[in-house]
């Protein structure tokens, strides 16, 4: 989400004359945009300002985001920091920098009411915000907080956007949201009801050649859903990222999620039934006040139950604001962090069987970075497992399929294969 908004502010900068450059060389204007999921997040975020004011400076800092809507006076009160933008004013950012810095903008140049991202720095996939905000009110989560209510884009401006993408080349767009599951429009003709009907509109009226969820809530995941995905013929990627956040259903409702770990564990199933070798993530929250033990083991209970092939493991961090925020019954910091080193082990070990059962697979991917200058490609593949390329291909945004002929603990290897026949 904060990529494809950075990309946005870039592109609205464009037309006064900025250029991108990459992150060794100087600028005279820095803009960084902030996250404040959790306590490292922030810390993460000042350590950047701090290297921006550092590596030049004489250049202008901006700050924006959701750090700054949640603690303000702290960021303001960094050094060498010129400005801030709350998130309210992200989209509005090239009308608010000339005054603030009118030596940095030449006169008579103005930004375009409804520019488009045409490039995404560095990167061969598209990201596409189709929604903000967040109405769920997790006791343990601070979005809402800084980002306000689910508000959704219009169908006809994500359309839109698409087709800029694949007029510029993106085989790929990755559609994203505080909570993308819970999209609907019902303010254009024809009325979207659901995430569901959007996609069909993307694959109707867009050449997009794949699209992809990034993370949606268990509860969202529909039949209507389901049976686009398996009907798209793997033009909706094979990947599922769904936010688990603990396996107990009674911590579950400590967290207020609108699920119980049999719901949860059932809309996965599904959707590894409506699409074979769909790679399935899931997040997890450890030490959550109140967790014991027993609930813990309830979580290690599902996300070994062989549906899900990765996790992103968080430490539970306390956000002023939040309901679960001074809770008395702290899980103490020891546990916490042996829970997260035990997931993350299990989560290794999901990870390398995921990476086993490719073998002998082909998969079409796209190529990401290569690892240093003049070594091979990283490539990201459509079940979104990583995928090392061959020396002699080059990367580019077109889709690449790869006879997979080897796993390594976190990435495949194989032999390109001719591209799919039209």
């Amino acid at each position: 989400l904060n990529q494809y908004e950075t990309e946005k502010i870039a592109a609205s900068l464009a037309p006064f004359g900025f250029r991108r450059v990459q992150a060794d060389e100087l600028a005279d204007l820095y803009i960084i945009n902030t996250c404040t999921v959790t306590h490292k997040a922030d810390s993460d975020c000042r350590q950047l300002i701090k290297k921006a004011v550092r590596r030049n400076p004489l250049a202008k800092v901006v700050v924006t985001g959701c750090y700054v809507d949640a603690d303000p006076e702290r960021v303001k009160g960094i050094e060498g920091v010129h400005a801030i933008i709350r998130n309210e004013d992200k989209e509005r950012i090239a009308d608010l920098l000339p005054s603030v810095f009118p030596d940095l903008f030449e006169e008579g140049l103005s930004s375009h009411e409804s520019v488009h991202v045409s490039d995404f720095f560095g990167h061969n996939r598209a990201w596409l915000k189709v929604s903000d905000g967040c109405n769920q009110g997790c006791t343990f989560c601070i979005v809402p907080h800084v980002r306000g209510r689910l508000k959704n884009r219009q169908a006809g401006e994500v359309l839109d956007e698409i087709k800029n993408y694949v007029e510029h080349g993106y085989q790929e767009v990755v559609l994203t949201g505080v909570n993308l599951g819970h999209y609907s429009c019902h303010t254009e003709e024809p009325p979207v009801k659901n995430l569901a009907g959007l996609c069909r509109l993307i694959l109707e009226r867009t050449e997009v050649t794949r699209v992809r969820l990034s993370s949606i809530e268990p509860q969202t995941i529909r039949e209507e859903l389901l049976r686009l995905y398996s009907d798209s013929g793997g033009r909706i990627c094979r990947h599922f990222h769904v936010p688990l956040q603990s396996g107990s259903s009674r911590v579950l409702r400590l967290m207020h999620r609108p699920y119980d770990a049999a719901t949860y564990q059932a809309r996965i199933a599904s959707v590894k039934e409506a699409m074979p070798n769909t790679i399935v993530g899931a997040d997890v929250l450890v030490g959550f006040p109140g967790e014991t033990e027993e609930d813990f083991q309830e979580t290690t209970k599902v996300v070994t139950s062989g549906s899900i092939d990765y996790l992103h493991v968080f430490s539970y961090s306390e956000r002023p604001g939040t309901k679960a925020a001074g809770s008395a019954d702290r899980v103490p910091h020891e546990v916490v962090r042996d829970r997260n080193r035990r997931l993350t082990a299990i989560s290794e070990e999901l990870l390398r069987r995921a990476l086993k059962r490719q073998v002998g697979e082909t998969l079409e991917v796209i190529a990401e970075h290569k690892h240093d200058d003049g070594q091979p490609f990283w490539s990201v593949s459509d079940n979104y497992l990583k995928v090392q390329l061959p020396p002699s291909v080059e990367g580019g945004k077109r889709v690449i399929r790869v006879r997979v002929t080897r796993a390594t603990d976190d990435h495949l290897e194989g032999d390109v294969m001719e591209p799919r026949p039209d």
